[in-house]
């Protein structure tokens, strides 16, 4: 004996509300283990794109006033990259997500690491890639010529002992303790230089209505003057232990750059600077660099900064010196 139309009809709507039912939870399951992947590639991507945005020729499109949308394509492609590695490896991924937050669950009972720490962690390192050095645009290579250029050249490269034996001795007071590779020694002998200089420099302006230039050896007694003064001291101290330096001129201003060199070594120079050298004095701050044409990195020494590769005042460049 058949079951009756109604009871074969009831079955048949439950079977389709558990059908139902078990797509909607197919659906579910599915889309929180996408947003899972999505989330954990979105977490590895991001110190791969800040390595690579800075070397990543920029793209701008002509509408909405001009809108840059290289940076968007870098991150869709590393992005998506990880996206193919993460779907392949699902379970690893799940298993280590599963175990790191047991650990840090763990460890978030005893006060030791939290998930607070964890993300704070993961942001300062962001932040310490993204702010090894951060590049200002130079000035066209039609510069003005640079004001009593051969006087400054002259005062510079006129090294007698004196010179030579303060140089050398400003150049091993600080940074004596510091490990450092053999071809970072002029580098680090330079910046030895240059904070033994801004510890003690005291800015004393030129006579009214003239410029001076005072000699190497009058700024060596006084450690005071105005912003050239400081330049051609601090360039031809540098100059003496085997740095290369040149003189920037801006509208209303005078620096010393430092040459770093190229992309590896400017790198390894944000990371002595950074976290060896000037670990208080630069804090968060980012280090400013220029670019000459031939791909070579200047960091500036001025004395307006605590610390090399400070923020550059706001103004035009108009004149380099390379003495």
């Amino acid at each position: 004996m058949s079951p009756p139309r109604h009871e074969i009809r009831g079955q048949l709507e439950r079977m389709n509300e558990e059908e139902k039912h078990g797509r909607g939870q197919q659906f579910t399951d599915r889309l929180a283990s996408t947003v899972v992947q999505y989330l954990v590639a979105t977490v590895l991507a991001l110190p791969l794109f800040v390595i690579i945005d800075p070397h990543v020729p920029e793209l701008w499109l002509p509408w909405w006033g001009g809108m840059r949308v290289d940076q968007l394509i870098v991150f869709i492609a590393v992005l998506g990259a990880f996206m193919v590695l993460v779907r392949r490896f699902r379970v690893a991924v799940h298993l280590g997500l599963l175990v790191g937050v047991i650990i840090i669950t763990f460890t978030s009972l005893f006060g030791t690491f939290t998930f607070g720490d964890l993300f704070t962690r993961y942001a300062n390192w962001l932040a310490t890639l993204r702010q090894t050095a951060a590049e200002v645009p130079m000035a066209s290579e039609r510069a003005d010529p640079f004001y009593n250029a051969d006087q400054l050249r002259r005062l510079i490269n006129e090294v007698d002992p004196e010179t030579r034996r303060t140089a050398v001795r400003m150049a091993t007071i600080h940074f004596t303790e510091v490990k450092f590779a053999p071809d970072e020694t002029v580098l680090v002998r330079s910046l030895s230089i240059f904070k033994e200089i801004n510890n003690r420099w005291t800015y004393v302006s030129d006579p009214k209505g003239r410029e001076y230039f005072a000699p190497v050896g009058e700024s060596l007694d006084l450690m005071a003057g105005d912003c050239d003064d400081h330049a051609v001291l601090m360039a031809a101290l540098i100059k003496a232990v085997g740095g290369e330096v040149r003189l920037v001129r801006t509208t209303g201003h005078v620096y010393p750059e430092l040459l770093i060199g190229d992309n590896a070594r400017l790198e390894r120079a944000a990371h002595l600077i950074r976290k060896v050298l000037f670990v208080k004095e630069v804090g968060d701050a980012p280090l400013y660099h220029h670019t000459d044409a031939d791909g070579r990195h200047w960091i500036n020494l001025d004395y307006t900064r605590r610390y090399p590769g400070g923020e550059l005042m706001d103004e035009r460049i108009v004149g380099i010196l390379e003495p």
